[in-house]
């Protein structure tokens, strides 16, 4: 109890400071006024995002567009953040000019301005742990900045260094750098996007030159997007003089093969051998070029699969280009018939078959030829030509391979298949010769009776 009422003064003092200062700040004129302004500019903000939300809808609906940025947040809310900071801050400009105390209205103008920032920024990022990453520092900084603490906090991470030679790595210079090369790179990701789509809908660009040319932009944009993130964290670039032959070592030896991958990607581009779309054969992978990395080709087979294989494979190794120079391929159909069988009506047969077909060109005209006479068949080779591999051409055999057989069940051809007399020769003396005589007599002997 004792101790009790030792504390009663001083919570009555405190009480007292807190009543007066609620009285003095917040149930004034001046406050009620600016909490007045506040509500009147969340009320008109909503409204208006409302409005233009559904004249943005029905002008969607019309004409269907292709973001750059995917937002995950819904349009309403968008436009209801942009009209809020809109209105405070004109309202708390008005306020000041006024000269009438704006405190109040300043803090929610730079709390709906980072709500406004973190919300937008971090919901355009794919990864839901930098998102978050993102959104706590801006909320960090933008709580910093409010209370008027960003500035004693910048001193003390610029103090906090450490110095090599001549150069000073400071943990503000650390968090500014990754700040900015951040900002930096996900601006450089947008243009490249954006540049992508320039030279897909480029007409007068072959399909490598589209990748050839956004390949080297692509590696423009990152060389100028980190000289200019040094520059804006205020390194300079001659005090790395001293790391570049560590550097030099590092990339020959544990980036040899990212370098060779990269140039030879350049020279498959340069030289056309490789395209999209092309049908090529590489090793046990057959298929057609999804696309052209800076690595690594992607290679589509027919099951689905798609494989990764790394430039350097595709100028060091033998590559079959199904459409290198023309797309027209010549598939083979081995077939054997009867050596009884009508040989000219085989033949016409074999070319009906063939051209029945879709996707058979008339020109080159189909062939077929007898290639040899067999053990148990006369062997003939149906030669055709194509000119959509993309589109497979095991299929179009399957197909060619179930018309052959309908017809020659029609015309009543056989289709031979080996056969093998087996002739068994018994020694007098064997076991089995013994048991089949036995057998015999015992015959005769039931026969007789």
């Amino acid at each position: 109890m004792k101790d009790m009422q030792h504390y009663i003064p001083w919570l009555k003092h405190w009480l007292v400071v807190a009543h007066d200062w609620f009285i003095g700040h917040v149930v004034s004129k001046d406050s009620l006024l600016q909490i007045v302004i506040i509500v009147a500019a969340i009320f008109f903000a909503r409204l208006l995002a409302r409005h233009s939300t559904e004249w943005l809808t029905s002008r969607l609906k019309k004409h269907e567009p292709r973001y750059i940025l995917h937002l995950h947040e819904s349009y309403r809310e968008i436009f209801f953040l942009v009209f809020l900071i809109t209105l405070l801050w004109f309202a708390a400009i008005g306020v000041q000019g006024a000269k009438l105390p704006f405190y109040i209205l300043r803090t929610a103008a730079s709390l709906a301005t980072a709500w406004g920032i973190i919300r937008m920024t971090s919901n355009v990022i794919k990864s839901v742990f930098w998102s978050r990453i993102f959104a706590v520092t801006l909320w960090c900084l933008a709580a910093l900045n409010i209370v008027g603490e960003l500035d004693r906090v910048t001193k003390i991470m610029g103090k906090t260094a450490v110095t090599v030679g001549n150069f000073r790595l400071s943990l503000l210079l650390v968090v500014k750098s990754l700040f900015a090369f951040s900002i930096l790179f996900w601006t450089i990701k947008l243009v490249s996007t954006l540049l992508e789509r320039i030279f897909q809908k480029a007409d007068g660009l072959t399909p490598s030159q589209r990748v050839l040319f956004f390949k080297l932009s692509n590696i423009f944009l990152y060389a100028v997007g980190i000289v200019i993130g040094m520059d804006i964290v205020g390194i300079d670039v001659t005090t790395l003089t001293m790391f570049s032959g560590a550097l030099g070592i590092g990339i020959g030896f544990g980036l040899q093969k990212v370098f060779s991958n990269l140039m030879s990607g350049i020279i498959l581009l340069l030289d056309k051998s490789i395209k999209p779309g092309d049908v090529i054969s590489v090793g046990d992978t057959f298929g057609w070029v999804n696309s052209l990395g800076a690595r690594h080709v992607s290679v589509l087979t027919r099951d689905g699969k798609e494989h990764l294989i790394p430039n350097e494979n595709l100028i060091t190794q033998t590559v079959e280009n199904w459409s290198y120079t023309d797309k027209k391929i010549r598939i083979r159909i081995p077939v054997g018939v009867s050596y009884a069988a009508d040989m000219k009506l085989v033949r016409e047969l074999l070319l009906q078959a063939v051209t029945e077909h879709i996707r058979i060109l008339e020109d080159p005209q189909p062939a077929c030829y007898i290639t040899g006479f067999g053990d148990s068949s006369v062997n003939h080779l149906l030669l055709a030509w194509i000119n959509d591999p993309a589109d497979g051409v095991a299929n179009v055999t399957s197909d060619i391979y179930y018309r052959i057989w309908d017809l020659f069940k029609e015309h009543h051809i056989e289709i031979p298949f080996p056969q093998r007399d087996v002739h068994m020769k018994l020694d007098e003396g064997s076991r089995l010769n013994q048991l089949v005589s036995e057998l015999l007599e015992q015959r005769k002997a039931e026969t007789a009776h």
